[in-house]
């Protein structure tokens, strides 16, 4: 297989992303022989106005020479250096200390950062396929990704990369270097909300033996002993859909204030600790109060990981509670393998996938705060299924960030605002309105809030995909 299929992929990448966030005039120009993809020699020796990217160079172990650029009114930042090409022809064009680009004499452009490396390596996850680093639930964890060190897991990359081309490309129509002031945006941010329903009431085996050993564990440290968790026991055994499937009609009606809409993926087949805990009944009540415009999903149970019965008999019985709405899915515990899963769940039609993610860290697993299409790096080539990334999700958000969670939120779509893109957000029932998680009570109301403040608009997973779809 040659080259120009990575090639092709990544070119087809950033057009739909541009297609979801930029004007048709910067699409229509990201489209044409303006923007040329080459090996470096090749693209070191054109002469003419033209924006050239190299494509052979090779991504290091580890991201090399972080760097930010001031860009209409936020930074970005870029990693892993090109060398300028030789000759007094070629100069560096920036809005700061550090280049963005560099230019020749007769109008041509060449990114100062592997631009094409870089964002090949994140959409095929190139850190994961290079790495045996796994957890106990057998998924690619934060603390393994070598962009952890110098601070690169919270960049949107490929939405960046777009924003500077996006620029550039348009600036060059006009005769003009880049200005590093986008006027070609196509509006504000998205959201992408979703919620996962794997616990619909308080008082399963499991989540009541839980609070009872929180209950007693100080002991073990000669400590008094929690006696609080005794009253949710009781509380949930007498109201057990309290904090948690009422919480879900909660949120329906907060969204539905903010003329926002959601994904609800409902966990049903095998219970256990790490399958369903929720009678199936409930699920089914509640599958009948999501209103048409809300999306329902398939939440994979942690058993029907890559094993065709355990999840056609879960798909088939979710099919008899929602018919013909299971399209979208994302695997519960994140327990999911971007090399053997897409290609999976293309079989039974799953045609978007929101599992890649952190569960326990806010940032971008894939570098884009928006969605792309999976590509299948043993056969070299792109899969007929597309991955809408998860950025946030709310327990990780407030353990990580405590008191500035709301800011981080904020200033993620502040950014967003200034280069386009669409942020994924999962809230689950159990944490939206809950005395017993403190930390997140008011924080999904606020979280949308913080949306109406930047004016963005929402869309759930599958409508961005097809959005893309539509304007292919």
């Amino acid at each position: 297989m040659t080259a120009t299929v990575p090639v092709q992929y990544v070119r087809t990448q950033l057009i739909n992303h541009a297609r979801l966030f930029f004007t048709d005039v910067a699409v229509k120009i990201l489209q044409s022989d303006a923007v040329k993809f080459l090996p470096y020699a090749d693209a070191a020796a054109v002469r003419a106005p033209a924006i050239v990217i190299p494509t052979d160079i090779p991504i290091p172990p580890s991201p090399q020479s972080r760097w930010r650029v001031p860009f209409n009114g936020t930074e970005l930042t870029l990693w892993n250096p090109v060398p300028r090409p030789s000759g007094d022809t070629w100069s560096a064009v920036s809005s700061g200390s550090a280049p963005a680009w560099y230019q020749h004499n007769s109008g041509t452009l060449m990114p100062a950062w592997n631009l094409f490396g870089n964002l090949f390596d994140l959409l095929t996850f190139g850190e994961e396929f290079r790495s045996n680093q796994r957890d106990r639930h057998g998924r690619f964890d934060w603390r393994f990704s070598p962009r952890l060190s110098p601070g690169l897991l919270t960049v949107p990359a490929v939405n960046e990369a777009v924003a500077l081309l996006a620029d550039a490309s348009v600036s060059l129509s006009r005769s003009k270097p880049p200005s590093f002031i986008l006027d070609c945006l196509s509006g504000p941010p998205v959201v992408v909300l979703s919620h996962d329903c794997d616990l619909l009431t308080g008082n399963d085996f499991i989540t009541q033996a839980v609070r009872l050993y929180r209950t007693f564990q100080p002991l073990t440290r000669f400590r008094l002993p929690r006696p609080g968790n005794l009253w949710w026991i009781v509380r949930n055994a007498v109201t057990p859909r309290r904090y948690y499937f009422d919480n879900v009609t909660g949120m329906l009606d907060i969204e539905r204030c903010f003329r926002f809409t959601s994904t609800l993926y409902l966990l049903n087949g095998a219970k256990g600790r790490f399958g369903a805990r929720s009678p199936l009944a409930e699920t089914r009540r509640l599958a009948k109060l999501v209103p048409p415009a809300w999306e329902i999903g398939m939440h994979y149970n942690y058993n029907t990981f890559l094993d065709p019965s355990a999840f056609s008999s879960q798909l088939d019985q979710l099919k008899q509670i929602v018919p013909n709405r299971i399209i979208s899915g994302r695997a519960h515990y994140l327990h999911f393998d971007p090399f053997r899963s897409f290609s999976f769940l293309q079989q039974y039609g799953i045609c978007t996938d929101e599992s890649s993610g952190w569960p326990d860290y806010v940032g971008f697993r894939n570098g884009i705060a928006g969605c792309f299409q999976a590509y299948d790096l043993k056969q070299n080539t792109p899969l007929d299924i597309w991955e809408v990334p998860l950025t946030i999700v709310e327990n990780a958000l407030a353990n990580q960030h405590g008191a500035e969670s709301l800011p981080v939120v904020e200033n993620l779509l502040r950014h967003l605002r200034s280069i386009g893109g669409a942020l994924t957000i999962l809230f689950h029932p159990g944490r939206f309105h809950n005395p017993e998680s403190p930390r997140t009570l008011f924080l999904y109301h606020e979280i949308l809030k913080a949306g109406r403040r930047v004016e963005a608009t929402s869309l759930t997973a599958r409508q961005l995909v097809d959005r893309i779809r539509d304007l292919s």
